[in-house]
């Protein structure tokens, strides 16, 4: 996936793992000749990493069809001493959504599917909703369908379970509410990308993996990629994947085995390969093209940003596509720049390793004298005044439950989570218009958007060069929780969506909440039958009867909105 699911005592801690830690990597990778004062400064760049003790990772920039660097750092295996070269296998996670839509784009091309077929026609296991969900909503994220993997999480499932495509399918298929009707909004969504391969599986006739392989990788000769149709699937030259421990490194498995959303396993140069038909368009119709290119709105005016697993942003005067991708130790960014034939892959084994920073400083390194080229420039602002600090003030949600509150007095802007002590809340450096620095390790900010009557509405939370999330003003009641009843919902609660149930009790003057297979995590009382958790189910209202009593409770997560549960006393 391309973004972190939050859980909701992250706050800024979680997050910051993104940010580039350098630590001594790597050995020999296929040699790249010296020469350019770009080659020499992105050896420059990688020569942190470069160790025989620690993962790393493989870089590759192709401009105007030819490969002009390629390089591995570090080890793709540290049991075997296996070190990362430009042909090792790299699981690429959410990059894998690029091809999922080319792959349904071939057969909209061929007139096998259309863009606003009800996904229904094809996935007649799914829920009917008031709008329609079309393949279109899909291929621009704008389905409105709950997060699978926050769903899964939700149900009991823990990170290290073998969760199948069948069993995820199946999941995803007991949903009977939405996130927002399709089309309303714009919302990443794993869970739409896995219903677009299961849908090209269904139409074209074969597994999704073996489409792929017969339509796009073989005739690009694409040979050391393929979608893993099972974790037990062997996979020649593939890199461990792994995360830093206080006394070296761990092995973490990409557990999962959905296909679509994540699955593809491909080497940096072979993605070259890829980002080169979008130049010579040897695989596809010029109207696949168009339509991967192809931009669109939501009803509330959001664009559809990463449509068709491809995000377009201007980045220094310069038309860039790129989408990255993470899951277990794997990091992954694909980059193109169609007006300069140029195109940079970076793959990673390891989950401190910031893929897109590299990606870009690649891009400056090898394009900072073409004419399109514009260094950043310094922004000119004025310090915010005591009532802009003011008028930033107030409480934020990013996801239900996920709440941040913003206070300003003498010492500035602060930002904490919501019910956070006092000695939690971090000083907000301001670094321009609106924005403040949050991490400058991780190079996170918030900017406040324009306030509206004495108020910022929202905020776009950055990190780095990886994308965006937005925090929502919300007005909380006036609440004191220490008039809650706790005893009021010693309950135990059933999904039939999620087929899980949670266990309500108390300890001390908490309540938890219990799954079966997790532990019990600490819930929070924000507003009246309103709670936040630490664990899977982030925010908890609780429903009652016509006699006042707790009878239900609807239960959301990051991507993944009022999931029903039904609650009988203990």
């Amino acid at each position: 996936m391309m973004f972190p699911v939050l859980p909701l005592k992250s706050t800024v801690s979680a997050v910051l793992s993104l940010a580039l830690i350098a630590c001594t990597a790597t050995g020999p990778g296929r040699p790249t000749p010296p020469g350019t004062e770009a080659q020499q400064a992105i050896e420059a760049i990688l020569a942190p990493w470069v160790s025989d003790s620690a993962p790393g990772v493989a870089v590759a920039v192709s401009k105007d069809g030819e490969i002009v660097f390629a390089r591995g750092a570090g080890m793709a295996n540290l049991e075997h001493g296996e070190p990362i070269t430009p042909d090792s296998v790299f699981q690429v996670a959410s990059v894998s959504k690029q091809f999922t839509a080319f792959a349904t784009l071939l057969l909209v091309s061929e007139g096998k599917i259309g863009l606003d077929d009800d996904i229904r026609t094809y996935i007649p296991q799914l829920a009917e909703h008031p709008v329609t969900v079309t393949i279109r909503h899909l291929l621009n994220h704008m389905g409105g369908l709950r997060e699978v993997n926050t769903l899964a999480a939700m149900a009991g499932w823990l990170d290290d379970d073998i969760q199948t495509h069948a069993q995820l399918m199946e999941l995803v298929t007991r949903q009977r509410g939405v996130n927002f009707a399709a089309g309303a909004r714009v919302e990443y969504s794993n869970t739409g990308y896995m219903l677009l391969a299961e849908i090209v599986s269904r139409v074209s006739g074969m597994p999704f993996e073996q489409f792929t392989r017969e339509r796009i990788f073989a005739p690009l000769g694409m040979t050391n990629t393929r979608f893993k149709a099972s974790r037990n699937d062997l996979v020649r030259g593939r890199a461990s994947s792994y995360f830093p421990a206080t006394d070296g490194f761990r092995n973490v498995v990409a557990a999962g085995e959905s296909t679509g959303s994540t699955g593809l396993y491909t080497t940096a140069l072979d993605l070259l390969k890829w980002t080169e038909n979008f130049q010579a368009r040897r695989v596809g119709e010029d109207i696949v093209f168009d339509l991967m290119e192809k931009r669109a709105a939501a009803l509330d005016g959001e664009d559809a940003t990463f449509a068709k697993g491809q995000e377009q942003r201007q980045y220094k005067g310069l038309e860039t596509w790129s989408h990255g991708g993470r899951d277990a130790g794997y990091r992954s960014f694909l980059l193109r720049v169609p007006a300069e034939g140029f195109a940079v892959a970076v793959l990673s084994n390891r989950t401190d390793f910031d893929t897109a920073r590299l990606a870009f400083a690649v891009v400056d390194a090898f394009l900072s004298s073409s004419p399109f080229y514009r260094p950043d420039e310094p922004e000119n602002w004025e310090p915010a005044s005591s009532a802009q600090l003011k008028s930033y003030a107030g409480h934020y949600e990013m996801y239900p439950g996920v709440i941040f509150t913003i206070s300003a007095d003498s010492e500035g802007l602060k930002f904490a989570a919501l019910n956070a002590p006092e000695n939690e809340y971090q000083v907000l450096p301001q670094i321009g218009r609106h924005r403040f620095l949050v991490s400058p390790a991780a190079d996170i900010s918030i900017a406040f958007h324009d306030p509206v009557e004495g108020q910022s509405p929202g905020f776009s939370y950055t990190i780095g060069l990886h994308g965006t999330l937005k925090g929502r003003r919300v007005e909380l009641a006036p609440f004191d929780p220490a008039t809650v009843e706790l005893s009021d919902y010693l309950r135990t609660c059933e999904s039939p969506e999620l087929a899980a149930r949670y266990v309500f009790s108390i300890s001390g003057d908490t309540l938890f909440a219990k799954h079966p297979r997790r532990p019990a995590f600490a819930l929070a009382p924000y507003q009246v039958d309103a709670f936040t958790g630490e664990g899977p189910l982030q925010e908890i209202i609780f429903t009652r009867d016509r006699n006042g009593n707790v009878s239900g409770l609807r239960a959301s997560a990051s991507l993944a909105d009022d999931v029903t549960f039904r609650c009988t006393a203990r």
